[in-house]
């Protein structure tokens, strides 16, 4: 097999533990997958060619780390798989991993830290492997945006906020997509925490919370919110260091750009006042 070859293998491993990334649904993407020498298994070669390519040494390379921690077979996988980013099971002695492509080329800490997850089920490795895959979400296949982004509610519209907030404050150069996210079923009350804003760099896209669409929410309130999500466009999440592994989400340049909104201490404020209310709409 050459070093740019890859070969599909049908079918999933099950019952493996998962650390997952939930993203929007996709069809799973084909697999990229090498046996270990010396083992026979069933391949059915598929009519197209692979969707993604992998450098056989680095993959091999990381084979052989698992295999030095793992105390017996170890046979890896490489996919594009969004859904299942980590995955493990050991039958009869043998360690079956399938892996995401962006370790294969990931800090050697992030590596060590993937082995003892992968060959030990190491908890505390296991979380640091899930801030690195939260910050290089764009190494992920890029999700599916919604057929219809939704700006204009029944009291707020978003677009127009956030032109207004684009030209104040950033000179009208942030250009992500913003759009209402759609409300929770029907008869769900029990929130504690509830998520106003979010932004997807995967799919330059920022969310609001459909329950800031009130009459009652303040319109300062609502643009407090956007801006914070258009200065997440503008400043990307990136790791503090490599020792830590740790996503630096709202660095102090952030924090003091976020209060250069001219109703940010009101807003904050109004919130203060307004959770339970929001918790409970």
């Amino acid at each position: 097999m050459g070093s740019r070859q890859a070969l599909q293998v049908l079918g999933a491993i099950s019952g493996a533990p998962r650390l997952s990334r939930k993203v929007l649904a996709r069809p799973r993407a084909p697999l990229a997958f090498r046996a270990a020498p010396g083992r026979s298994l069933p391949l059915v070669f598929p009519s197209r060619a692979p969707q993604i390519f992998v450098h056989e040494g680095a993959r091999q390379a990381l084979e052989r780390k698992l295999t030095a921690s793992f105390p017996g077979l170890v046979v890896l996988s490489i996919t594009d798989n969004r859904h299942s980013i980590i995955s493990r099971s050991v039958t009869r002695g043998v360690l079956r991993a399938r892996v995401h492509h962006m370790f294969l080329d990931a800090p050697q800490l992030i590596v060590d830290a993937l082995v003892a997850y992968v060959a030990r089920g190491d908890k505390v490795a296991s979380a640091r492997i899930g801030e690195y895959i939260e910050a290089h979400g764009d190494r992920l296949l890029r999700a599916t945006r919604p057929s219809t982004l939704l700006t204009k509610g029944k009291h707020h519209d978003l677009l127009a906020i956030f032109h207004e907030l684009n030209a104040r404050y950033f000179d009208g150069v942030a250009n992500p997509l913003i759009t209402w996210g759609k409300r929770g079923r029907k008869g769900v009350r029990s929130r504690t925490t509830i998520k106003l804003g979010s932004y997807s760099a995967v799919e330059r896209l920022i969310r609001i919370h459909p329950t800031l669409d009130r009459t009652w929410v303040p319109r300062y309130f609502v643009a407090s919110i956007i801006h914070h999500e258009m200065l997440h466009h503008l400043m990307p999440t990136s790791p503090v260091t490599l020792l830590a592994s740790r996503r630096c989400v709202h660095p102090p340049e952030f924090r003091e750009r976020e209060r250069e909104f001219v109703n940010f201490t009101r807003a904050m404020e109004w919130e203060k006042r307004h959770i339970g209310r929001l918790l409970r709409t």
